[in-house]
């Protein structure tokens, strides 16, 4: 029978969405470069704006993404709905840049998409009713750039089951420590809820070993107790507790109290006003309004003129490539050990 981690190792999380920090930080910087070449063309004023940086993004990225938790809370949605429509709009911008596609727009599309991933039904209408100054066509506009930009890999795995299960073990080992234990179960489940979501974890450890570092944040004593001691080389348990410790300090980056802080903190707020600012200043003039963006691609797709057979084999060549264009992809592919970062150990 597989390992959990044996599972998790076959997931898309893994393949398509696990980095190392060095990996992950040179993505984002190849993707803000990447706009910013695209978008000058595209700008009409005389003097170039000042552009975001790669670290601006991701400020702005962390405020849309609480702006998200906050709609989601609105919304009464359950917590994993909550997560997945987050986790959703921070893999789109790891290779989209927010000075490309809007991200107060992406997000409304990222909650409507995360229902429907997590099989929970909501309502179009009604979302587009409940949120301010949104409508179902604005929702939908963005959702096929979102699957690209997800690279339609829309299983997110979370580390939720995995705490709650380690809380069924701990109370089988500790029967008289239930009110410490449940203690220790509500803050890591409040970590989970935004710490998690706020860092980079997803990206970088498995659900158990963020559940693990949670834990650790909230009673030290109580995360040992699950690390095995016996049965184990010294070494690959000093390895896990090293990766957990790892993990502990991204997830500490943003406590559960920062929550609040994106909205009331008067610094907070300054800076996050004066990036906004930068950002209308700087973006893609021709991808600001993603519904009209969407009738200008319907409208494309519509005029262009039909191919002959012959045609039509040239033009699935185009999108599929010929044999020799994808057994050459194919072996560049294998050839790249490390295309998305090392292992996660």
């Amino acid at each position: 029978m597989a390992t959990e981690d044996e599972r998790y190792r076959n997931s898309s999380q893994f393949r398509l969405w696990s980095y190392s920090p060095k990996a992950l930080k040179e993505l984002r910087e190849k993707t803000n470069n990447l706009a910013q070449q695209q978008i000058i063309p595209r700008l009409a004023a005389d003097a170039l704006p000042e552009f975001l940086t790669t670290d601006e993004e991701i400020q702005l990225v962390k405020f849309f993404t609480v702006e998200l938790l906050r709609a989601a809370e609105f919304l009464d949605l359950p917590t994993e709905i909550r997560a997945t429509a987050a986790i959703f709009l921070r893999r789109f911008y790891i290779t989209n840049s927010v000075m490309t596609y809007p991200p107060d727009d992406l997000l409304k599309t990222c909650i409507f998409f995360g229902c429907k991933a997590e099989n929970f039904y909501y309502r179009l209408n009604k979302l587009a009713d409940a949120l301010p100054n949104t409508t179902s066509e604005q929702i939908l506009a963005g959702e096929f750039l979102l699957c690209q930009g997800m690279r339609f890999a829309f299983d997110v795995r979370h580390p939720f089951r995995a705490l709650e299960g380690a809380i069924l073990e701990l109370r089988n080992r500790l029967p008289d420590e239930e009110k410490r234990i449940q203690a220790a179960h509500g803050q890591a489940r409040h970590i989970l809820k935004f710490s998690s979501i706020l860092t980079d974890v997803y990206f970088h450890f498995t659900p158990s070993q963020i559940m693990l570092a949670a834990l650790l944040i909230s009673d030290p004593g109580l995360a040992n107790e699950l690390i095995p001691t016996t049965g184990i080389d010294s070494a690959i348990r000093e390895k896990i507790i090293s990766t957990i410790e790892q993990c502990k300090t991204m997830l500490q980056q943003e406590p559960p109290e920062n929550m609040n802080q994106y909205s009331t903190a008067s610094d907070t707020i300054k800076v996050i006003k004066r990036l906004r600012k930068k950002l209308r200043k700087c973006r893609d003039p021709d991808r600001a309004d993603l519904v009209a963006l969407q009738k200008a691609r319907r409208e494309q797709a519509m005029n262009k003129p039909k191919p002959s057979n012959g045609g039509q084999m040239l033009a699935d060549a185009a999108v599929f490539g010929d044999a020799e264009s994808r057994e050459a992809k194919r072996r560049k592919l294998e050839a790249a050990n490390d295309m998305f970062g090392p292992a996660l150990g």
